[in-house]
């Protein structure tokens, strides 16, 4: 995973969008009041984070697309929750990592469209593949969302980037993932033809030999 290219993508994507990530965010912060619309928020900034990376169109309206996930979205928020608090509550470190084997729950809630507990138990599968990336991507995102909460505001700028960088993430190791089983597939087909024209070869040495065979008794014959 290239962590220089992730943030490079990420902050591409932020500039071509920049006043519907912010003005998003500001519903997000300000709807989050109510706390029952915290989880559909979160997934409708997710989800216009998806459509930047994609290259989509990205809309203010797109913020409350995450009503059409209600349930899903606040089944990962509760499952999320309840496992972070027991996490902190065992000496911290079980929390901290829990945090980063977490880090990709909601974007691929959004990007496949999974109920919650498939996003926790994918992102976790794929954060263990990937641990020493991960911790490092999840260390900067904690120190820069820090940055942005101590400043007036500043969330509304580091939390879209934020959600942004796991997006494109994701992608990232899906493409490294699928770069893998390309060569893969290369090795086999090459191996495969290999196989084939040595087949072939031993298939003319077994039909020239009856020929010879043919041509030597004629001979006799002859003689």
């Amino acid at each position: 995973m290239d962590i220089e290219n992730i943030f490079s993508e990420t902050w591409q994507v932020f500039k071509e969008n920049f006043v519907a990530y912010i003005i998003g965010t500001l519903i997000v912060v300000i709807g989050s009041i109510f706390i029952v619309t915290i989880a559909p928020l979160m997934y409708g900034l997710t989800y216009m984070a998806v459509k930047g990376v994609r290259g989509e169109k990205v809309e203010i309206n797109d913020v409350f697309e995450g009503f059409n996930h209600f349930i899903s979205s606040w089944v990962l928020v509760l499952v999320a929750s309840i496992l972070l608090s027991i996490g902190y509550l065992l000496l911290v470190i079980p929390g901290i990592i829990l945090s980063i084997l977490l880090l990709y729950a909601f974007p691929l809630l959004v990007l496949k469209g999974y109920g919650g507990i498939d996003a926790i138990k994918e992102s976790v599968g794929l954060s263990k593949e990937n641990f020493v990336d991960t911790m490092i991507l999840s260390v900067i995102l904690w120190v820069i969302n820090a940055i942005g909460g101590s400043l007036q505001l500043g969330i509304i700028i580091t939390l879209p980037i934020a959600i942004i960088v796991s997006v494109v993430a994701i992608n990232t190791l899906n493409k490294d993932e699928y770069t893998y089983l390309a060569d893969y597939e290369d090795i086999s087909d090459a191996d495969n033809d290999v196989d084939t024209e040595v087949g072939s070869d031993s298939s003319e040495g077994v039909s020239e030999g009856p020929a010879s065979m043919d041509d030597g008794t004629e001979k006799e014959e002859i003689i």
